[in-house]
């Protein structure tokens, strides 16, 4: 799947597509499937399969935006009988107004029937949640974590990083100021979700983005929950390594003070000399450790990164 259109300059038309894959060879595309009716000055940046009309086809849930304040909707595609054989796919919208970049999809038990859609709102400057039925696809209620300090939030992801037993909320923003821009925890008041309190603590901040003539930087990227040694997760407390982006490195942080005030510091593995948006992480060589993959948009190659316990220094493959 492929939602597309995001922010790229002189791009306008997003959509999302469905890729098919060669079966004997997973290089290779087959055929490109467009689902939606594209609409012009509209994109669409990330979404995850779900069964929200109960009828046992998985439906696409994303976002889409205008790049406007008040422009994003929280939609979902109609998964049809016919399959990728019947296009365009019918656009539900849940919630006009709300997510357009970054969200996360979760089942709480506190919501039986729904799933929470963690929203981090870009244009809005929000970082909010949605409850949607599974049962129809319909919202439900909606709840603002925070809009006073997020700025332009970019991605939320709900994971346990310091191994309490309680998962946090891990949310950056995407700011061209670096006194401004970073990465925080916020606790989530499991079983009072619409009422308690979202406490923010600060993991990092700072980043520093590089210089660039045609197009400003803006960071950080994504960051992510990483257990390095596979078998550690719900054991250590968790790395937080991040895709700087516009800062053009590649960052880990690890804890190194109180694991209740999410206390980390930086080990700048890599300055890229080139955008880094995403990472993502394997163990193709089963030693128990991850792999992380590390790709340079400016200079178009990616880059492998072996984790091992600790050492002096990092092999770069």
């Amino acid at each position: 799947m492929v939602p597309d259109g995001f922010l790229v300059p002189g791009h306008s038309n997003g959509g999302v597509y469905a890729i098919k894959m060669d079966d004997e060879d997973v290089t290779t595309a087959t055929e490109t499937v467009t689902l939606t009716n594209n609409n012009s000055g509209n994109f669409y940046h990330m979404g995850t399969w779900i069964d929200l009309n109960g009828d046992g086809r998985k439906d696409f849930l994303t976002a889409s935006s205008n790049a406007k304040e008040n422009g994003g909707k929280l939609v979902w595609l109609e998964h049809p009988e016919g399959g990728l054989d019947q296009t365009p796919w019918e656009e539900h919208v849940i919630y006009a107004g709300g997510p357009d970049v970054g969200i996360e999809v979760d089942y709480l038990d506190e919501f039986p029937g729904e799933i929470v859609v963690f929203a981090a709102e870009f244009f809005n400057e929000e970082l909010a949640f949605y409850r949607v039925s599974i049962k129809d696809g319909s919202f439900v209620e909606r709840r603002v974590i925070d809009d006073s300090a997020i700025l332009s939030a970019y991605s939320v992801a709900l994971e346990d990083i310091n191994n309490d037993g309680k998962k946090e909320l891990i949310v950056n923003n995407h700011e061209k100021d670096s006194s401004t821009n970073g990465i925080w925890a916020y606790t989530v008041p499991i079983g009072n979700m619409m009422e308690g309190d979202f406490e923010k603590f600060t993991i990092a901040s700072g980043f520093k983005n590089a210089f660039n003539l045609l197009v400003p930087g803006m960071s950080p990227g994504f960051p992510y929950a990483v257990w390095p040694e596979i078998s550690r997760k719900g054991i250590d407390v968790a790395h937080v390594m991040v895709a700087g982006d516009g800062d053009y490195s590649f960052h880990d942080f690890y804890s190194t003070g109180d694991v209740k005030e999410f206390q980390y510091s930086d080990d700048l593995v890599k300055n890229e000399k080139g955008t880094v948006g995403a990472l993502d992480f394997a163990d193709l060589d089963n030693d128990g450790w991850l792999e992380v993959y590390v790709p340079n948009y400016d200079k178009g190659f990616i880059q492998v990164y072996k984790t091992g316990k600790a050492t002096t220094t990092v092999e770069e493959i």
